[in-house]
């Protein structure tokens, strides 16, 4: 069943389970606990779209889709957009379904960080075993690389380093280059399309354009949430809970709501994480079909683990290719003409940084600074990205970072290493978000204890990234699915 709340009256029921989010965690979390044959609620603040009704420019995507229509911002030496989704399926909808289970390297700092018994392995790897059956997952087949894809191949093995297509949630994949404004074919397996119809065939109640605004608690237990539609007059709901309250709203918006309902704790907020992405793209003598092929489907991880960068390809909407062309006037609308001769890189760090979440007069106030470490991993990773496009065959490349050319010619790479060290300089997203409402075993150590449960309310638990206690390194969403089926089953299992 669901509910719009962009039409609906005032929404005052009860459910065993209330379920905020409806992305990658909430999705997941709901379907395990419908499962269980108990009443289940889940709480999107954004709009249902209908597939049919994606289309392929990013502004309509960005209006419908995106959280402040694209417009979050992390301040710091710069101001760096934080991408999310914004709609029934969150940013399944509109991220590239890429697929990473977490690496041996990471899952070991956690146990010694004290969680292999709280976050066991051999679980997750069950779980992601399950989900991979589920959602149909496979690496990126030639036939949808496209131009750009291929030059990643190619280039890596003509360097000889650690390369492989990218595996997705997205078999048979049409290379439409459209993950980023919603998969017109649905090949793309999103929560909008799996998790979120199977937990409705099995009883779960889905309310979109509802915005929770606070989680009742009232002597050490929740009750529910309340907060409001997004229907002319943005009339009141409240979604009671009779066993728990399931927050999955993301490493962002999770410790607000948290903050709001009155949970206390140093590490509310703190510690937030993520990997800061900038692109350096080639110009080739052909060609290279830019808008056609897995908007991501290459990736390179030579250098993962020791110098803590992945580079991936990416493919852009030609608009927001446009707007990061180099020149201006007349010379900006001739670059445009050589648009289609481009292939982007994008390099990725596993950052060090860590920022602060807090609740702003406009919305969230997120405070990110990139260390210098960071800065020397992302000069470093750029000119490795550059050494793959060349090696590709790429005549120039093109790093749009201030203080540096240009343009550079074979050779040149080098300049990339002195490149500057303030992030104002370089162009940014910051996706894949961690660690605002981190795990520890006490109530000195973290937000939530080691069943999910935040300290000292046991029956209000949080399923997304924001328990997790380290930066990833790798693309999220297959773990935080892991996690957050581990979280659901064992509150499943619970006597609360």
């Amino acid at each position: 069943m669901r509910v719009d709340g962009a039409k609906g009256a005032r929404f005052d029921e009860a459910f065993d389970y209330v379920v905020v989010g409806s992305g990658a965690a909430g999705a997941t979390a709901a379907r395990a606990l419908a499962s269980t044959g108990r009443s289940v609620c889940v709480l999107e603040e954004g709009a249902a779209i209908d597939p049919k009704d994606f289309g392929d420019d990013s502004w309509g995507a960005f209006k419908t889709m995106f959280r402040d229509m694209n417009g979050q911002v992390a301040r710091g030496r710069a101001f760096i957009p934080v991408i999310q989704g914004r709609t029934l399926g969150g940013s399944t909808v509109i991220n590239s379904a890429i697929v990473w289970r977490l690496p041996d390297d990471v899952l070991a700092e956690w146990a010694a960080l004290g969680l292999g018994d709280a976050l066991p392995a051999k679980d997750l790897h069950r779980y992601w075993d399950e989900i991979e059956a589920d959602l149909n997952v496979a690496p990126t087949p030639p036939e949808a690389w496209g131009g750009f894809n291929k030059l990643m191949h190619d280039g890596a093995r003509k360097l000889g380093v650690q390369a492989e297509p990218t595996r997705r949630y997205a078999s048979g994949c049409r290379a439409t280059g459209q993950c980023l404004t919603g998969c017109p074919s649905g090949a793309k397996r999103s929560m909008l399309t799996t998790y979120l119809p199977q937990a409705e065939a099995k009883g779960a109640v889905i309310v979109t354009g509802a915005e929770a605004r606070r989680i009742l608690i009232k002597d050490g237990r929740a009750l529910g949430v309340e907060g409001r539609l997004s229907a002319p007059g943005r009339p009141a709901f409240t979604a009671s809970a009779r066993r728990a309250v399931v927050v999955a709203a993301s490493a962002i918006q999770t410790p607000q709501l948290l903050a709001r309902s009155g949970v206390r704790s140093a590490h509310l907020g703190a510690h937030f994480m993520g990997h800061p992405g900038t692109p350096i793209s080639g110009f080739f003598d052909a060609s290279e079909s830019l808008w056609r092929g897995a908007t991501q489907g290459y990736d390179v991880t030579h250098r993962r683990r020791e110098g803590r960068v992945k580079i991936e390809t990416i493919g852009l909407p030609p608009e927001v290719v446009f707007a990061r062309l180099p020149g201006a006037g007349r010379r900006w609308k001739k670059m445009m003409t050589l648009a289609k001769q481009t292939a982007i890189f994008a390099v990725q760090t596993r950052a060090w940084a860590e920022g602060t979440v807090r609740e702003g007069p406009f919305g969230a106030d997120i405070r990110y600074d990139l260390t210098r470490r960071d800065m020397m991993q992302i000069r470093r990773g750029l000119r490795f990205a550059a050494e793959i496009l060349f090696a590709a065959g790429a005549r120039e490349v093109w790093p749009g970072i201030h203080g540096l050319p240009e343009k550079l010619l074979p050779g040149e790479e080098r300049l990339l290493d002195a490149g500057p060290d303030d992030p104002g300089c370089y162009s940014w997203i910051l996706s894949h978000l961690f660690g605002t409402a981190r795990m520890g075993a006490r109530a000195s150590a973290g937000v939530v204890g080691h069943d999910f449960a935040v300290h000292g309310v046991p029956n209000l638990v949080v399923a997304d990234s924001s328990v997790f206690p380290t930066n990833l390194g790798v693309n999220p969403q297959h773990a935080i699915m892991a996690v957050a089926r581990l979280c659901a089953e064992r509150l499943a299992d619970r006597r609360i």
